[in-house]
């Protein structure tokens, strides 16, 4: 456990960053493969 936290102490920062940054990147990335609309509907362009 001790090493676990000595681990944690040198390296939580730079995992907490790296977290960050892929969540702010993926954030505004749009979702390609559940949510894909390949056309726009007949309704919405009236």
């Amino acid at each position: 456990m001790k090493k676990f936290n000595n681990f944690l102490m040198k390296f939580g920062s730079t995992f907490a960053a790296l977290a960050m940054i892929i969540g702010m990147s993926t954030s505004n990335a749009a979702c390609r493969l559940f949510f894909y609309q390949n056309e726009v509907p007949e309704e919405l362009k009236k």
